[in-house]
């Protein structure tokens, strides 16, 4: 199910760190909404995966070191579900907030003004060109080290890298792991982006990449979102043709 979100801003400038707080946002409406699912998802050391992700649009953004200046006072937001379940959850949670305001860094607040149900595109080839919505996000995490790795598409590990965050993510949803076989992911218009996560820059990739596999496993990816830190605003697509 994907989710669309129209907020109001009182002033068009939002802070760099901006994803943080739309999470902040989405860790309140579940709170408010139902604290035992809000337990299962953000407790410390939680284990169930976030089965969503999402994509902020930032209309004729300017960015600065510290803030991004908007061309006007309006903030949309893409959720894209693969767990139905969870879906009218969101849905139930974020529609609660409705109209109420939320403070942002930078002296600002958003206000939810309309939540909508957007139509999902069908997925009927093994083949489909896409277009990356929020950064995608490929990461090797070291058990030994604990450090993390991130790779564009231009580094030599990132297909494999990424190929890995695909199976840890159909693993959490009990899929079949051989669905993997055959999956692959060219670049048609990428670009590397280095982007502000937190106290970390991390390297990830944008722009239209087409993506061969199992019709299964693209459906899968079009709902879910691919990669790592999804949960964070990251690897949401639409398919493009």
């Amino acid at each position: 199910m994907r989710l669309k979100l129209d907020f109001e801003l009182e002033n068009n400038s939002l802070d760099i760190q901006y994803r943080k707080a739309i999470i902040s946002f989405i860790k309140k409406s579940i709170q408010e909404y139902d604290q035992e699912l809000y337990m299962q998802l953000y407790a410390p050391h939680s284990i169930t995966k976030k089965s969503f992700t999402f994509a902020p649009t930032l209309p004729n953004p300017i960015f600065t070191k510290e803030n991004v200046q908007l061309s006007n006072n309006s903030l949309t937001i893409i959720f894209s579900i693969y767990n139905y379940a969870y879906a009218l959850h969101l849905y139930n949670s974020f529609y609660e907030q409705k109209g109420k305001k939320f403070p942002l860094q930078s002296h600002n607040a958003m206000t939810l003004t309309r939540i909508s149900m957007k139509k999902e595109r069908i997925v009927c080839t093994d083949s489909i060109n896409v277009k990356f919505s929020s950064p995608l996000v490929t990461r090797n995490h070291n058990q030994e080290t604990k450090k993390d790795m991130y790779y564009s598409f231009e580094r030599p590990e990132f297909k494999e890298t990424l190929k890995m965050n695909i199976a840890e993510q159909m693993k959490t949803e009990g899929l079949d792991k051989s669905l993997l076989k055959g999956f692959d992911i060219k670049p048609i218009q990428a670009k590397k982006a280095i982007i502000p996560v937190y106290e970390k820059m991390i390297e990830c990739s944008l722009g239209s990449f087409e993506l061969t596999g199992e019709r299964e496993l693209l459906d899968y990816l079009y709902k879910a979102g691919m990669g790592s830190k999804k949960a964070m605003g990251f690897g949401l697509f639409e398919i493009i043709n």
